[in-house]
């Protein structure tokens, strides 16, 4: 238990608020994995996260979201996930970022491995951001991104790609 709490810590390095939101955001993600007679008993605990973290601190992510290991967040104020988004392991978010659907309810995004989101960047819809992915500051991204690309503007397109390395 203590190392799923822990998943995040040495990505948020230098960066107490990252760590402790993240700290907060796994103990209730384990807390809510628990059989329904103990979650329930923890259920104070997830109403204190939202109203710390979300209604606070403005940092919207729910713990029900799918979230990889080593989440970075930069900053994160402003920060909004749909809690049906997947992010994987190792991406960073910064603050005033926006990973949800687009009306009318088309569905969600889903980012791979090592995505950057740069700060005040949008991701809508039913979209596959790749692995190693970088979007730029500002960026609405509407459509699928291939792994390895930088995409920045709006709507994002394509800046250059990142040779993936084999080892």
């Amino acid at each position: 238990m203590v190392s799923f709490i822990l998943q995040d810590w040495s990505a948020n390095a230098n960066n107490p608020k990252g760590r402790f939101v993240l700290l907060y955001f796994r103990l209730c993600q384990g807390i809510r994995g628990l059989p329904l007679g103990l979650w329930v008993l923890g259920a104070p605990l997830l109403v204190f996260y939202v109203l710390l973290v979300h209604w606070l601190m403005g940092i919207e992510l729910d713990y029900k979201t799918t979230v990889g290991p080593g989440l970075a967040l930069q900053h994160g104020v402003g920060l909004v996930v749909h809690q049906m988004a997947v992010i994987g392991s190792g991406c960073t978010l910064r603050n005033g970022v926006t990973i949800g659907e687009r009306p009318p309810r088309e569905g969600v995004p889903v980012l791979g491995d090592s995505v950057d989101v740069g700060v005040n960047a949008v991701i809508l819809g039913p979209i596959t951001i790749g692995n190693g992915a970088v979007i730029g500051a500002g960026s609405v991204v509407i459509r699928s991104i291939n792994a390895g690309d930088v995409v920045a503007g709006n709507p994002a397109r394509l800046i250059r790609r990142i040779e993936q390395s084999l080892s």
